[in-house]
């Protein structure tokens, strides 16, 4: 009688410590499925659509209409390309970052000539101005924008009126806003301003497509005659005015 009740005893410390052992183990891969999930729910490769809207113009030669409408930023981890067409054809303005290397090659084609300007390291992008003296006063507001959960941030720059941005941390990216004059601000930037010129534009993000770019998208043609910044400077204010 005393064996079987010790073996009952086993069976139950046997079936218990099992029990036990399941749910730590079921509990571990849960545990590791959202540790997963939470390392790997940040975008690494993409393309941005912008619809561009110019709050200011100032240019005399070229009404709006002839102006670009849109932006496209095409991404990985390691660099990105703004991309702006406009004048029916006639231009073509691309901006390449390199995020690691905190640096930016400006690509302009007019016509048929193509120019570039290679950057130098922890130099804004040509030929958009550089926003000095501004401030930002981040906040705990968001937006759905294009698909993506977006931060806002609020704008200051000298006496001038403010301006809201939105930027979103669910693209992983590090230093995504290195080489433009939003760099203090970690996060990809969906709605923003930038100046250009004469130009003061509004973008903002309308259509995320979660693909890898094509290699020749993040390419600068080899044809491209190299210049220095000023004259880069010089030929966007002699297209613009």
């Amino acid at each position: 009688m005393n064996n079987y009740r010790t073996k009952v005893i086993i069976n139950l410390h046997y079936r218990t410590r099992m029990r036990y052992f399941y749910i730590v183990t079921i509990l571990a891969v849960l545990l590791s499925g959202c540790s997963s999930f939470d390392s790997d729910d940040k975008y690494e490769n993409g393309i941005i659509e912008y619809e561009i809207t110019y709050l200011e113009n100032q240019i005399q030669n070229y009404p709006s209409a002839l102006l670009p409408k849109k932006m496209k930023l095409a991404f990985t981890r390691h660099q990105s390309i703004n991309t702006i067409e406009g004048f029916m054809g006639f231009f073509k303005l691309d901006n390449l970052t390199s995020f690691n290397g905190k640096k930016c090659i400006t690509h302009l084609k007019v016509l048929d000539k193509n120019y570039v300007y290679e950057g130098k390291r922890n130099e804004l992008m040509c030929c958009f101005d550089a926003m000095e003296n501004m401030k930002i006063e981040f906040t705990d507001e968001t937006k759905l924008i294009a698909g993506l959960q977006c931060k806002k941030a609020i704008i200051k720059q000298g006496d001038e009126t403010s301006f809201e941005v939105y930027y979103t941390n669910e693209i992983k990216i590090e230093n995504p806003n290195i080489t433009n004059p939003y760099k203090k601000i970690d996060g990809v930037l969906m709605e923003f301003e930038l100046k250009m010129n004469n130009l003061r534009m509004h973008f903002i993000a309308n259509k995320f497509e979660n693909s890898k770019p094509e290699k020749s998208k993040l390419e600068i043609p080899d044809e491209a005659e190299i210049i220095t910044r000023d004259q880069m400077s010089y030929v966007m204010n002699e297209l613009l005015n």
